[in-house]
């Protein structure tokens, strides 16, 4: 996922950290004359983590943004990690530290680049300045933001790196820095998964502040490696990239959570087109993984599954549909771009056996050969639920709609025993409608119109007008039509027999 790494450049920042004599110190600080500060050790931590990235997640887009009382970009996202190294020499300390501004900026170059839906990673690099007054840590955490809307409307991890040693002489403690920053996370709607709070262990040295970037580099940059199984003999490491996540997400009565297998295994193959476009969680490129440098010419000669999955898959255009995880599924397929540059991707579902309607459970796939000889494709698989689209549901917008109903009951009901069924039909269908919208009154109304409707029949109608009027009106006032399974069946008498 794209990674934005906020820098603070206040005043705080230039701070001393390492006396001058001191030999840990890298030569091109040394040269400009400058004691170690802060915001050098900053610099120095984030060029190692820029290091990791490329080394690890070659693919992985990284922006840089500096904040003071203002926002400013340094560099937009991008995967030159040479120019990002470059940008952080040209980074100065300026005025006080405003978090709620550089948050701010960061959502506004993330709606701009990627939109809200994309998952975001944001590295916050600060001294932990609680600061006063309105846009500050302090502001941000305990009381109610200036601008800034709560909770944030994009999904993002956030990890804060927090250079400020943890000593009784420190007026700020780092207690009091972690329990702002905890505040700070609750109130933008994010849980303990998702947040991290990463501070320097001993004095500060560069040493120390290259481990503290390196945990965060396990945390969100590490190299993904598993093993891709294809039948029972052909196996190969494969590395994912961007490295896939664990699951975790509430349901409407639970909380859904699925850790990755280490093992990928191909449970069989389907066609693309059947396939076509299914929603997914997530999206990997798989590589073959390289067993380290000295073996690169071995590894060139080396038959590849990977390879073999992907020359096959192209060439059948079919994908294969594999197991990540317990009752956890996504599909492999060949991808190629403007560049006739093939690739091999890995779509991530949401867990369950039925993320692709159109194919049914998973559990239920089975070989070609089972399948009826028929010319028709077993897909889209036909569902017994009935879509609520397909039904006719009875709208009463405004009082017309209710009086054209009940008219139409009516009509029915004058032309009986002939239109027996076509009145029964008319009749449940506004008595299961009132019952569902709780209009119990509309039934009384309707057994009232019914007795009446009796008394005003004409001569020449037949008896059973009367009779079914009349069993009518009393099966509404009953409390066995207050269920909306109950369904009112027509009264058999010697002149309707037959007709329905």
């Amino acid at each position: 996922m794209p990674t934005a790494i906020l820098l603070d450049c206040s005043l705080s920042m230039a701070r001393l950290a390492i006396p001058k004599s001191d030999p840990t110190r890298p030569i091109e600080l040394s040269s400009s004359g400058e004691e170690l500060e802060l915001r050098h050790l900053a610099t120095h931590g984030i060029k190692h983590l820029l290091d990791q990235i490329e080394n690890n997640c070659k693919l992985e887009q990284v922006a840089l943004l500096q904040f003071s009382s203002h926002c400013e970009l340094i560099s937009s996202f991008s995967r030159d990690m040479d120019m990002l190294r470059s940008k952080l020499l040209s980074i100065s300390c300026l005025d006080k530290s405003s978090l709620e501004v550089g948050i701010k900026g960061f959502l506004g170059l993330v709606q701009e680049e990627w939109g809200s839906g994309i998952p975001m990673t944001l590295l916050i690099v600060t001294d932990g300045g609680l600061g006063y007054g309105a846009y500050s840590l302090h502001n941000l955490a305990y009381n109610s933001p200036t601008e800034l809307r709560l909770p944030l409307s994009i999904p993002v991890n956030i990890s804060v790196a927090c250079i400020n040693p943890d000593s009784e002489d420190n007026p700020e403690s780092m207690g009091k820095i972690e329990d702002a920053y905890k505040n700070l996370f609750s109130k933008l709607g994010l849980n303990d998964k998702q947040t991290s709070f990463h501070k320097i262990d001993g004095p500060l040295s560069l040493e120390a502040t290259e481990n503290m970037f390196m945990d965060i580099s396990n945390l969100h940059f590490n190299q993904w490696v598993g093993d891709l199984l294809v039948g029972d003999k052909m196996n190969c490491k494969i590395q994912v990239c961007p490295p896939p996540k664990a699951y975790s997400r509430a349901a409407d009565f639970e909380m859904v959570n699925r850790e990755l297998s280490n093992t990928f295994s191909v449970k069989g193959f389907i066609s693309q087109a059947d396939v076509s476009s299914p929603p997914v969680h997530s999206r990997h490129l798989i590589l073959p993984a390289s067993n380290g440098r000295e073996n690169k010419e071995e590894d060139a000669r080396t038959p590849n599954s990977c390879l073999f999955l992907h020359g096959g898959l192209k060439v059948e255009n079919m994908c294969a549909l594999v197991e990540v995880g317990e009752d956890w599924y996504g599909f492999i397929y060949p991808w190629s771009d403007n560049k006739k540059k093939s690739s091999l991707i890995l779509s991530i579902f949401e867990p369950g056996t039925e993320m692709v309607p159109w194919l049914g459970s998973l559990n239920r796939l089975g070989p070609l050969t089972d399948l009826n000889e028929t010319l028709n494709s077993p897909f889209p698989v036909k569902s017994d639920r009935k879509p609520s689209y397909s039904s006719s549901p009875v709208v009463w917008i405004k009082q017309s709609g209710i009086q054209t109903d009940i008219q139409k009951v009516l009509r029915h009901a004058r032309k009986l025993p002939d239109k027996t069924p076509q009145f029964y039909k008319e009749l449940n269908r506004l008595k299961r409608a009132a019952v569902c919208l709780g209009f119990y009154e509309l039934l009384e109304g309707v057994a009232q119109i019914c007795e009446r409707e009796c008394n005003l029949l004409p001569p020449n109608v037949s008896p059973d007008c009367a009779i079914q009027l009349t069993y009518v009106a009393k099966v509404l006032r009953s409390q066995d039509c207050y269920d909306v399974n109950h369904t009112i069946q027509p009264r058999v008498t010697n002149f309707n027999a037959g007709k329905f």
